[in-house]
């Protein structure tokens, strides 16, 4: 895999075995938002199960979402986003030699990938995974979504009113404009104007009829359809979320089926060299250009730099948030990433092995927390050494707190450290326990909420996401699971002994100058877990030179409020400038309590 940039966005082309001679690839459009968080991974697989049956595999984000440039009040959004598939099938055929693409969409993709076929002569299938039922349908779940769970949120916020533009959705905002687009596609409509094409479609829930789609026309027996098997799974939660193997089995072996022939005589592809220059994303004040670390598990991200201002202060590297691709929960490490860069810092957002674009981890590794993650993150410290920066800090949300903790304490190299909404310090089997049972709560959840759906006869697109949103009820199982932590945690052997293993490392680590700043949503779990470990009120913490507390006002656990996630990056500026003097600070925001109710 390697990463390209293209019509101002960052793609990454999986160049296959094998495809010399191949005259056709892939060109995969994902989903949007919470969707596309969920989904990232899956697609990934999917794009290197094809790659190793010799189809060249493309992924990349829409513009003014994920790594591209922009956000989303740019105008004519839907058509940009249709365009940039275009493009990207423009690039690949370029980078490959390959003639025509299958194209896959998922969801958002899935909508727009028809439009996209419409007029080109180098579409030669369409693989569309989940399509809404409709435009508007799609623009109805995402209005369910704002007001399930953005709206609350907004409402206990005394500091910023609601999203008048438009609609914030999981905290990624669509403008008013972007809603009425969306709500006018009708991809089975385009479809059906298509000359006959080759298609899978897997639908969520009652697989369509092939005349839904094409009409009765000629082109009708070229379509297969089938049910999305394990959809629900998948899109429940980017962390809790389970991937399921026989949709991409399915996918693959229909790509494969559907490979074309070799062009007699086509060119060989030219060598493999050095990067091109040109494969930088340059917006107004940033820089940014894909990364691909080894050996393997390759670790993908994202180098962002200053263009024009820089300062002498340490650069970042960002670590997942949970399940979380690197760009972030409401795409909150993209805007962070490019807000340092204004302020002259450098940063390095990455998906750890096992997660987002990145490669496998070998078996036998914990889900997130396993300490042996340092050594993956001292090999982005190593990356960052070689581009000149001796010294940088870590930024890490839940899980990501964890794993820059103990990486902080292996690699003295790593001189700041700032731990969001911590839920781990010390894994052991109490936390398994949670974890197990969070992860069979939030998919079985999903799972429900669909069958019941279906049962009633209600469109099933929406409940896939719907826990996400119940609060209340996750609260009581979090709590509830809480309650049994403590408990085991206290029986653990270094309990017992009177040691007090997680305070001591915070010590040893600001003792050697390490600059720590711990960030807590107001009422967040994560409170209860610094409790444990530095004593109620965290008096212990407070006593720690070198260690500046803040609290967030109106947040959830993963920053969904816009308010959260500019609070935050100020912190990191702040922070990232810090003078090094040991000084401890405590900081409360003030406002009412907002309790955690997203996953870890």
């Amino acid at each position: 895999m390697k990463g390209i940039v293209f019509a101002d966005t960052i793609g990454w082309l999986n160049e296959g075995k094998g495809t010399v001679g191949r005259n056709r690839g892939v060109v995969i459009a994902g989903a949007h938002g919470h969707e596309d968080l969920c989904s990232r991974r899956f697609l990934k697989l999917l794009a290197d199960m094809v790659a190793e049956s010799g189809l060249p595999a493309l992924q990349f984000d829409y513009p003014g979402c994920g790594n591209a440039a922009g956000d989303h009040s740019t105008p004519g959004q839907v058509r940009a986003w249709t365009a940039s598939i275009g493009a990207a099938i423009d690039r690949l055929k370029q980078d490959c030699g390959v003639a025509d693409v299958i194209l896959v969409g998922f969801r958002l993709g899935a909508l727009l990938a028809p439009l996209a076929a419409a007029g080109r002569n180098d579409v030669a299938g369409l693989v569309l995974l989940a399509p809404p039922s409709s435009g508007k349908a799609y623009v109805r779940e995402i209005t369910a979504m704002s007001r399930m769970i953005d709206a609350p949120l907004a409402s206990r916020s005394a500091g910023e009113g609601p999203f008048t533009e438009g609609r914030e959705a999981a905290g990624f905002r669509i403008s008013h404009e972007t809603l009425a687009d969306l709500a006018a596609l009708d991809w089975r409509k385009a479809a059906a104007n298509l000359p006959s094409l080759p298609m899978l479609v897997l639908s969520n829930g009652k697989p369509f009829a092939a005349g839904e789609i094409r009409g009765d026309g000629a082109g009708a027996a070229d379509i297969t359809t089938a049910e999305f098997d394990g959809y629900p799974l998948l899109m429940c939660d980017p962390t809790a979320n389970r991937i399921p193997a026989a949709a991409l089995d399915r996918c693959a072996a229909w790509m494969a089926g559907h490979a074309g022939e070799a062009v007699t005589g086509k060119a060989m592809l030219p060598a493999k060299g050095p990067r091109d220059a040109s494969e930088v994303l340059v917006g107004p004040h940033y820089a940014e250009e894909p990364v691909l670390i080894g050996p393997e598990p390759e670790i993908c991200g994202v180098f962002c730099r200053p263009r024009r201002r820089h300062t002498v202060a340490e650069p970042v590297i960002f670590l997942n948030a949970g399940g979380v691709p690197h760009v972030g929960w409401a795409r909150g490490t993209v805007e962070a990433a490019r807000e340092l860069a204004a302020e002259g810092l450098a940063s390095l957002r990455i998906d750890l092995p096992g997660l987002g674009l990145s490669g496998q981890t070998e078996p036998g590794r914990l889900f997130l927390y396993d300490e042996r993650t340092r050594h993956d993150v001292s090999r982005a410290v190593n990356w960052m050494e070689r581009a000149g920066y001796s010294s940088v800090g870590l930024v890490g949300v839940c899980a990501g707190a964890f794993q820059a903790f103990h990486a902080a304490r292996a690699d003295r190299r790593i001189c700041a450290l700032t731990m969001i909404n911590p839920l781990c310090f010390a894994w052991n089997s109490s936390y398994a326990l949670e974890m197990a049972v969070w992860k069979t709560y939030e998919t079985s959840k999903a799972v429900s909420a669909r069958n019941a759906a279906m049962e009633e006869g209600r469109d099933p697109d929406a409940p896939a996401w719907r826990g996400i949103a119940s609060r209340h009820a996750r609260l009581i199982v979090r709590r509830g699971l809480e309650a049994i932590k403590s408990t085991l945690s206290m029986l653990h052997p270094a309990a017992l002994a009177g040691q007090r293993r997680v305070e001591r490392w915070m010590r040893e680590l600001c003792g050697r100058g390490v600059r720590v700043l711990l960030v807590t949503s107001e009422g967040d779990l994560s409170l209860k877990e610094i409790a444990r470990h530095f004593g109620p009120e965290e008096e212990r913490l407070d006593r720690i030179r070198g260690v500046t507390r803040v609290s967030l006002p109106n947040a959830d656990h993963t920053l969904t409020p816009h308010h959260a996630r500019r609070a935050m990056i100020a912190r990191l500026i702040d922070h990232g400038g810090a003078r090094r003097d040991g000084h401890v600070r405590s900081d409360n925001l003030l406002a009412t309590t907002s309790p955690s109710f997203l996953a870890p």
